[in-house]
């Protein structure tokens, strides 16, 4: 049984194996290989009976191993519906480094309800496709106007054109799609979702009518992991076809992480390590947060459809932006997929929640209205390219309003260090004046800003250390101490001591705060 596969792209890129869904074919993929441009090849699969693949009385085992053989060694997979299970079920029996990262889209682990997954699609439903598949052309039809549910007007009748003129020809028989019908029937891969050892996302339609809506919550409560489930609320089941820009996204966002500098990982790791114990001690960042909600735009409520807070944390600022903007779709994005954990666990799905880094957001151009961040982008690699990322989401008009870091934090630590050795034991954060160079001018309006010392203190040098831990900041740089061990600690405590002042030891943060308008294009 061999699978013909399409190379959409340069095939010296990094590679997507991409694997189509129930009576479909590779075309489908063909809008995500426009949005991805020149950053990824797709390599992707016709499954046996569909597209340029022959028909094969080869079972659901043979066909797995086929596609493990027909995918490019190291590609991340890209499943959607039906190729989502295969992705899944594939990446459980592969040799290590075959599959690097999974992205499924619009699929559910288990296709089926039963008592034990509700989510499921009703047998009864099933049952009623599986009877009428010898109307190849009905079945067709009928699953097609499922596919694109939600879709109004021009926008159904251009893409219901495009998905049978493409992803829909030739054919497949009776017999292929009985076929994957058992598939589906067959696969459930909840087990592997808590086995596998590569990144895993899933993108889900919020107008899904093939899929039931609660699958999202679902699947979070298989991996544990909310901020690995991403959903497209206005998306329907054919999303690789109405929404590739937002699925180039997630995988662009995905292939960061799998190449992300050991920065972004020792910031991720430690805000997950801290998210527990984040808001019993993030009380001056707590502050400095709700502080910054004064300065939301002042527009008219009803105006205002979509809010980001960048680097939520563990989500305590939500409700008062879902306040300030009553009508608005208000997401929480986060690096750390412990401190969305959190998040989600308290305030479940009242919100939406995105796993990314902030200079790779999973989100169209131009679908935010307001962006609120507090003290997150000071732990970018780049102040100036998470500013780009931010200046594309937001719409035309849209307004940042943004903390972060800079020179002069935590500077009585550093001086301290630097009485015992002359290495670096904290982090160094851009001046002011810097961070203010990164703002072009032909890209936005700044509306406000201020530089300002925030200072904390404490009673000893345990509770400021453990404040500093606490918050996931203890992550600075490698820990390296140039007298060795307890001698450089204890020669640190002594050199911390002159700064002491009736207040206590000090935590200094130099706070830049800004409000931004993006100009019109």
């Amino acid at each position: 049984m061999a699978l013909k596969v399409h190379v959409m792209g340069n095939p010296g890129l990094p590679t997507l194996f991409c694997i189509h869904g129930f009576a479909s074919n590779a075309q489908i993929w063909q809008p995500l290989a426009e949005a991805l441009g020149d950053r990824f090849a797709l390599h992707a699969v016709d499954l046996p009976g569909c597209g340029a693949s022959p028909a094969s009385n080869a079972d659901l085992d043979a066909a797995l191993d086929e596609l493990l053989r027909s995918a490019p060694a190291g590609a991340i997979w890209v499943g959607w519906s039906l190729g989502g299970m295969l992705a899944l079920a594939a990446a459980a029996r592969a040799t290590p480094r075959k599959v690097s990262g999974v992205v499924t889209v619009a699929a559910s682990p288990k296709f089926l309800a039963s008592t034990d997954w509700p989510t499921g699609v009703p047998q009864q439903l099933f049952d009623a496709v599986y009877a009428g598949a010898d109307d190849v052309a009905g079945t067709l039809r009928r699953f097609a106007g499922l596919e694109l549910k939600g879709c109004l007007g021009s926008e159904l009748r251009q893409h219901l054109k495009w998905l049978q003129a493409h992803a829909q020809q030739p054919a497949p028989d009776s017999p292929t799609l009985r076929a994957e019908l058992d598939w589906l029937a067959r696969l459930d891969v909840r087990s592997v979702l808590g086995t596998l050892t590569i990144p895993v996302r899933h993108v889900l339609a919020g107008q899904d009518a093939v899929l039931p809506a609660a699958c999202a919550e679902a699947v979070v409560s298989l991996t544990g992991r909310p901020g690995d489930v991403s959903v497209l609320a206005d998306a329907p089941h054919a999303l690789p076809l109405t929404h590739a820009a937002a699925l180039a996204q997630v995988i662009d966002a995905l292939w960061q992480q799998l190449r992300r500098p050991p920065l972004q990982s020792r910031v991720a790791q430690a805000f997950s390590k801290a998210a527990t114990a984040y808001e019993q001690r993030a009380l001056l960042q707590r502050r400095l947060a709700f502080q910054l909600l004064d300065r939301l735009p002042a527009a008219a409520p009803e105006s205002v459809r979509t809010v980001l807070d960048l680097g939520c944390g563990t989500g305590y600022c939500l409700p008062a932006l879902q306040q300030a903007y009553p009508q608005a779709r208000v997401i929480g994005l986060d690096l750390a997929s412990g401190m969305l954990a959190q998040a989600r666990a308290q305030w479940g799905d009242r919100f939406e929640w995105i796993c990314a880094p902030a200079e790779h957001m999973p989100l169209p151009d131009a679908s935010v209205d307001v962006v609120y961040s507090s003290l997150a982008l000071q732990w970018c690699d780049s102040f100036s390219a998470a500013l780009a990322e931010v200046h594309r989401v937001l719409k035309p008009g849209g307004t940042v309003v943004l903390n972060t870091l800079a020179e002069g934090t935590l500077q009585e630590l550093a001086e301290a260090w630097a009485t015992v050795d002359d290495l670096d034991h904290v982090h160094r954060f851009p001046s002011a004046q810097a961070l203010l160079a990164q703002v072009d001018a032909t890209l936005w309006t700044v509306d406000w800003q201020s530089c300002a010392d925030e200072v904390d203190h404490h009673l000893d040098i345990r509770s400021l250390a453990n404040a500093i831990k606490g918050v996931g900041a203890h992550h600075m740089q490698p820990a390296r101490t140039g007298l060795g061990g307890r001698r450089a600690l204890q020669a640190w405590m002594a050199a911390m001591e002159r700064f002491r002042t009736p207040q206590g030891l000090p935590a200094r943060y130099r706070v830049l705060s800004l409000s931004l308008t993006r100009r019109p294009a």
